[in-house]
């Protein structure tokens, strides 16, 4: 008994085991993919080809009014499909309505939508007090979800005055009201290509401190390809008293942390990676693997599930669903999960070049 970890999985809920030699192995698989993978691809979770006709809709408001998508024919419009309930979908609208607020009267559009109002009330209330003055409609039947290739909330889609696609965002991010704003100012011929590039690029002296915390991070990186965790949690932590705003930094501490079985650090170190970069997958299924480990199986399902839908690599994050459903008793999920590890493996969604070109 003493080499087993006891994980309570939920109240009334059978209880699970998991022996502790099985847990190090799968973390350093973790930690194995975290540093061949990240930020070497950017999510691609909008399916919307650009120059190609955005599909038409018909879709009710919130107040009841029948709005059509060929309504605003001649405009830029902006479409952000949203969760009323997600905190990060009510920042997207408060930015949403600012920008709006300024660029309306050029001839820009925003619209937007919300897949399922279980509470019309509680849903016009928060339009109400964020003042919010665009239309948002309801994509009851999930039309727009499916043509628009939506893929994790919010997500915002720009269309040309001749309502071809143009730019897709998924997620939040904290530069999320420069981006549209920049792009809406190029289609408005406010601003030049270059003009954009360096207005998303700034060119910029890397300051001591972030110089220090880069140094700090690919040492730890090494001692942990050599095995030597101690000494690569020791790094790390430099690395963020050098800057602590470096979400990798934290990250990379976070699975340091949850090889050593250390919970609540691992949890401290995920969570605040994920306030510095809210659409990180590998801070989300981080922390959902951590969830996992304390025994807290719904929330870790919530996040795992949410880092599923904007992360281009999600074989571990799926395989931490399969665990977690297997926990609970819910084989059939479990095993749904666990064959999509497989399928993502045989369709080799991550090919030899694409591996030695994050190395």
């Amino acid at each position: 008994m003493n080499n087993i970890v006891h994980l309570k999985a939920h109240e009334g809920k059978q209880s699970m085991f998991i022996t502790k030699r099985a847990i190090p192995l799968i973390i350093k698989v973790m930690l194995f993919i975290f540093i061949l993978l990240p930020n070497c691809y950017s999510a691609v979770a909008i399916e919307a080809p650009t120059g190609k006709a955005a599909p038409e809709f018909r879709l009710t408001s919130l107040d009841g009014n029948v709005i059509s998508l060929s309504d605003y024919k001649g405009s830029i419009v902006v479409l952000v499909y949203l969760r009323a309930e997600q905190t990060r979908s009510l920042t997207n609208i408060d930015e949403v309505q600012d920008i709006y607020t300024r660029y309306k009267e050029k001839g820009i559009q925003m619209i937007g939508i919300i897949a399922e109002v279980e509470s019309r009330e509680a849903i016009l209330k928060v339009i109400t007090e964020r003042k919010i003055d665009f239309p948002v409609l309801i994509d009851s039947e999930r039309n727009v979800y499916g043509n628009y290739g939506i893929r994790v909330y919010p997500s915002t889609v720009i269309l040309d005055r001749d309502g071809k696609f143009v730019y897709g965002i998924p997620g939040h991010a904290l530069s999320y009201k420069t981006r549209v704003e920049g792009d809406l100012r190029f289609m408005l011929g406010e601003i030049t290509e270059k003009e954009l590039a360096e207005l998303f690029f700034p060119r910029a002296k890397t300051d001591k401190a972030t110089l220090a915390a880069e140094r700090k991070y690919n040492l730890a990186l090494k001692f942990l390809k050599l095995g030597l965790f101690e000494q690569a949690i020791d790094v790390a932590k430099l690395s963020i008293e050098a800057k602590p705003d470096i979400a990798k930094s934290h990250i990379l501490l976070g699975f340091l942390f949850l090889d050593m079985q250390d919970v609540d650090e691992a949890i401290e170190e995920f969570s605040t990676a994920l306030q510095i970069a809210p659409d990180s997958h590998d801070a989300m299924t981080g922390l959902g693997a951590t969830l996992i480990l304390k025994g807290e199986i719904d929330s870790a399902i919530e996040i795992l599930t949410e880092a599923s839908l904007s992360n281009p690599y999600p074989q571990m994050t799926f395989y931490e669903l399969g665990k977690a459903y297997e926990l609970i008793g819910e084989e059939d999920k479990s095993i749904e999960m666990f064959k999509k590890v497989i399928e993502k493996i045989v369709n080799k969604s991550i090919t030899p070049s694409s591996i030695s070109r994050c190395e």
